[in-house]
């Protein structure tokens, strides 16, 4: 094989490759649009789950996680609020975000949240 003959091969294949990623890409945005309509439908049913026949059961999973925006009023609050935590802890912390956004509690100074809503999807049950 010539250099020119592999430059074609590997041309073609890297093109064929270019092409299947895209299509993942436009696959997965279609896919998470059809997961927020199904995650909608399911919360404004007011069920967490729903269990469909023949596909399985499809789940809601929706986490909130803190987020410092200004992480010296953050770490004042923890002081006075979580003395018992040394440093800033996103795992502790977004355990009072989710409860601060149940209204269980006032969020914490200096900090925010992103939050996560997906599907579950446990197949053929």
């Amino acid at each position: 094989m010539t250099i020119e003959d592999l430059a074609d091969r590997y041309a073609r294949e890297r093109t064929a490759l270019d092409t299947l990623k895209e299509a993942v890409k436009m696959q997965e945005a279609n896919t998470d649009k059809a997961a927020g309509a199904l995650f909608d439908a399911i919360e404004a049913a007011g069920l967490r789950a729903v269990k469909v026949e023949g596909m399985g059961t499809f789940s809601l999973y929706d986490m909130a996680w803190a987020k410092i925006v200004d992480r010296e009023k953050a770490l004042a609050w923890a002081e006075a609020n979580m003395p018992e935590v040394i440093t800033l802890n996103h795992q502790q912390l977004s355990v009072v975000v989710r409860d601060a956004l149940k209204g269980e509690v006032t969020m914490p100074d200096g900090v925010d949240f992103s939050s996560s809503r997906k599907i579950s999807w446990r197949k053929g049950q």
